[in-house]
């Protein structure tokens, strides 16, 4: 019988909306406790804390190698303040991130991050486009198209 060492995982919000079991050294951030508002994600945070859970804030600068790389994949406009955190708390512990959120498995990704899907399939590696709802020329960023003034929205 060989020893392997605890799974590591940083869990999402979305990891704490289901009654799935997991074990390791499991981690979070502040700013998902803070998401957890209904009674059954509250009471399944307990449990996890009371199996270990620690809950930390991960460094700025590691945020800020989140959000380049979510920059460069195209995901820096939908990842969220938690999602950020989330992922670089998963940097600084060497854990896999444990969400159901496609944006954060895509980042992750980049960023050499494992992913742990809670209840729907892994995401695959992706960089968005961006197209303009008007005129339909392509940009490589959103925002208001410089040609029509129309929105350039993300797409796959």
């Amino acid at each position: 019988m060989t020893d392997t060492p605890p799974r590591r995982l940083v869990l999402d919000s979305s990891a704490f909306f289901v009654q799935i079991p997991v074990d390791g050294e499991l981690y979070t951030t502040h700013s998902v406790v803070a998401e957890l508002h209904d009674v059954t994600s509250q009471a399944r945070l307990e449990l996890l804390r009371a199996q270990g859970l620690v809950v930390l804030t991960p460094a700025p600068l590691r945020c800020a190698e989140v959000r380049a790389a979510a920059a460069k994949s195209g995901d820096v406009t939908v990842l969220s303040p938690t999602d950020v955190e989330v992922l670089a708390l998963a940097l600084e512990t060497g854990a896999a991130v444990m969400t159901d959120d496609y944006a954060v498995q895509n980042t992750a990704m980049r960023l050499s991050v494992g992913v742990v899907p809670v209840q729907m399939r892994a995401a695959r590696k992706r960089k968005w486009k961006y197209r303009c709802s008007g005129c339909g020329r392509y940009w490589s960023h959103p925002g208001e198209c410089e040609v029509c003034g129309a929105e350039i929205r993300r797409k796959f």
